[in-house]
């Protein structure tokens, strides 16, 4: 008997070039420039796990064990957590949440967990409940947690709640915290904060290397790539370049 194909391929390291992968996260994403494949290269041996649609089909998901993972999400050690999902239409985005569960199941863990809400880079939340997922709780700017329990029970994972002394720990100055993920990101960050030590304004990028890190520091649940001035936070990822260079004209004179 004929084994039925996959409609979804894995991606690690030695296919990367030939499965087209940096040309088609290029394209769902909107990126100037594809995704650094040293950046990415160190996710996979981290425990990164991607997968993406058989062509025609466009559509990609990344999910990595708790442990792993990019996002500050609270007792999440059990479970897996979508690190980010691209797809053009929901009978895509279901095909690969199921390809993830299918993972999480065969490994054992508990849950598989997904970040929602009004932000470019991440899912509805009603698209997410057509899938069968259901809230475990959300933050102040309506970014929320959703879920499904694999092996139950557990006690719910959560949303840190803490945002706003995370930026206040960043400490004075513009802080520009992004990751090398995107190259053009890590480049603009460097460019506003150069202007703005320019002008006479203390301002660094804090850049963040690890999914340790990136649990502990990250002062956006939503995105790796967030702006914060003198402890209060004025994006994560959602304004333009353009946007971003207005707002902090109006707020460091000469930058």
């Amino acid at each position: 008997m004929r084994r039925k194909l996959s409609t979804t391929l894995t991606i690690s390291p030695p296919n990367l070039e030939r499965t087209g992968y940096f040309a088609v996260e290029q394209a769902l994403t909107g990126r100037v420039v594809p995704i650094d494949r040293d950046w990415l290269i160190s996710r996979f041996h981290d425990g990164l796990q991607v997968r993406m649609l058989r062509p025609p089909a466009r559509g990609l998901i990344e999910f990595s064990s708790g442990l792993a993972s990019w996002h500050p999400i609270e007792g999440a050690e059990r479970c897996v957590v979508v690190q980010r999902l691209h797809s053009g239409d929901a009978e895509g985005a279901a095909l690969l949440i199921e390809a993830a569960e299918d993972w999480a199941r065969y490994f054992g863990f508990s849950a598989l967990l997904v970040l929602t809400g009004p932000h470019p880079r991440l899912p509805d939340p009603q698209d997410m409940a057509a899938l069968e997922y259901r809230p475990f709780g959300d933050t102040a700017d309506e970014i929320g947690l959703m879920g499904k329990i694999l092996h139950g029970p557990i006690l719910l994972p959560s949303l840190p709640q803490g945002w706003g002394a995370r930026a206040r720990a960043l400490g004075p100055g513009l802080v520009v915290q992004c990751s090398a993920r995107c190259p053009r990101a890590l480049e603009f960050a460097q460019e506003v904060t150069e202007r703005a030590r320019q002008a006479g304004h203390p301002a660094r990028v804090d850049l963040i290397e690890t999914p340790r890190a990136a649990r502990s520091r990250r002062i956006s649940a939503a995105s790796d790539f967030a702006i914060a001035l003198d402890g209060d936070r004025l994006d994560d990822g959602r304004l333009s370049e353009a946007e971003t260079c207005d707002r902090l004209r109006a707020l460091l004179p000469d930058a």
